[in-house]
């Protein structure tokens, strides 16, 4: 069986599925099933849907063929400490893509979602925030709460250190930053640019629109799924009852709020600027 030679990192809530439906339609790339297998990172807690043995983890690219990109797309990675050094010792020419974007927006973004899939009960983003020293020490965790490291929203938000981490790991030659915002405002020239970086045929007409994109790789989904083990099949099932990308996107921020995490985050900011060589948000 095929390793995998490519990897989403993250961050949550930056359009990785999105771009995981893009790139499932070109020919030669093949992305496993399950989009999060989270097979990486023994750092974090384990979570539900995560695929458990190797045996079981190569098998989510079994049916590869001769695709130049095999890969697979785990959010949470960035965020481990661990992840980058594991993965390079299983699949050292890896490429890696990392997507980032304002980590206020990610931040708020990420409690919406996380109110839906019972990993969060405060309603309230600013009293979740204020939550979260506690909460680090294990005390005030909701009831389903099935990740607890992803309730530390500001930690989350702070992406200079694990883009410097996978950096480091890997090469720059190997690393591709895609920003969020880039992407809302030029996606077809931001995924030529990946395209490129994944050295396969940039030219390939992929489908943008993400519903008629959802129906393209559909022969594609279900081909995987025939040959999916039950263990596969069943994870999928229970990711897919709820609809978790969509839903109420939280309260807007009130600006004092949006005003004090912009300070706080801003010298990370600062330091991801200057490791990238752009200005952010």
């Amino acid at each position: 069986m095929r390793k995998p030679n490519f990897f989403i990192v993250g961050a949550p809530r930056c359009a990785t599925t999105s771009v995981y439906t893009y790139l499932k339609q070109h020919p030669d790339i093949f992305l496993s099933l399950l989009k999060e297998p989270i097979f990486f990172g023994s750092d974090l807690t384990r979570q539900p849907l995560a695929i458990s043995g190797e045996e079981a983890y190569l098998g989510l690219f079994a049916g590869a063929g001769e695709a130049r990109v095999v890969g697979e797309g785990s959010v949470f990675y960035l965020m481990s400490e661990r992840a980058a050094e594991e993965i390079h010792a299983y699949s050292p020419e890896a490429r890696i893509l990392i997507m980032l974007r304002d980590p206020v927006e990610m931040m708020q973004s990420l409690h919406a979602l996380y109110l839906r899939s019972g990993n969060e009960e405060l309603v309230d983003f600013e009293q979740a925030l204020e939550a979260e020293a506690e909460r680090a020490r294990g005390q005030r965790l909701p009831a389903g709460v099935y990740f607890p490291e992803g309730l530390q929203y500001r930690s989350i938000a702070r992406f200079a250190a694990p883009v410097e981490r996978f950096l480091r790991v890997f090469g720059s030659e190997r690393v591709h930053v895609l920003i969020f915002e880039d992407l809302l405002k030029n996606p077809q020239g931001e995924l030529r640019r990946l395209l490129e970086f994944l050295q396969v045929d940039a030219d390939f007409p992929v489908e943008l629109d993400l519903e008629r994109a959802a129906q393209r790789i559909r022969p594609v989904v279900l081909r995987q799924m025939r040959s999916a083990t039950p263990e596969v099949l069943e994870k999928l099932k229970r990711k897919t009852a709820k609809n978790l990308h969509q839903g109420a996107r939280g309260a807007p921020l009130r600006p004092e709020l949006r005003a004090r995490l912009q300070e706080e985050l801003r010298p990370d900011v600062k330091r991801l600027e200057a490791v990238l060589g752009r200005t952010l948000w």
